[in-house]
């Protein structure tokens, strides 16, 4: 918890929220056009991000998450699971993150 109470997520626990997210919307629907039958659907996503690396102070350490995990508990056939794997692949959040994107900051005076 940094400088708050801690009543709301920051916004990299909002990344992580977009990709869980985005990768059960990719999956379910890519699923549901092929057929694949889901009859419930959990997700948990976590990662770990260096404070010292965010605060400056560690100047060795990556500034954002070092790894994430996003984990999917599925009721459904179990020679869907694989497939359902490769379905999550269709989210453009997941393809962000892991291919990168390039983003360019502009600071200008008001």
């Amino acid at each position: 918890m940094l400088a708050g109470g801690d009543s709301a997520p920051n916004p990299v626990e909002h990344l992580l929220n977009a990709l869980a997210g985005c990768v059960t919307t990719s999956m379910v629907a890519h699923a549901a056009v092929r057929g694949i039958q889901i009859e419930e659907l959990e997700s948990e996503v976590e990662g770990n991000i260096a404070l010292n690396g965010f605060l400056g102070l560690d100047p060795t350490m990556p500034l954002g998450y070092q790894d994430i995990q996003v984990r999917f508990k599925v009721k459904t056939d179990e020679e869907n699971l694989g497939k359902l794997k490769a379905l999550a692949q269709f989210s453009p959040v997941y393809n962000t993150i892991t291919n990168g994107a390039k983003v360019d900051i502009h600071v200008e005076s008001m």
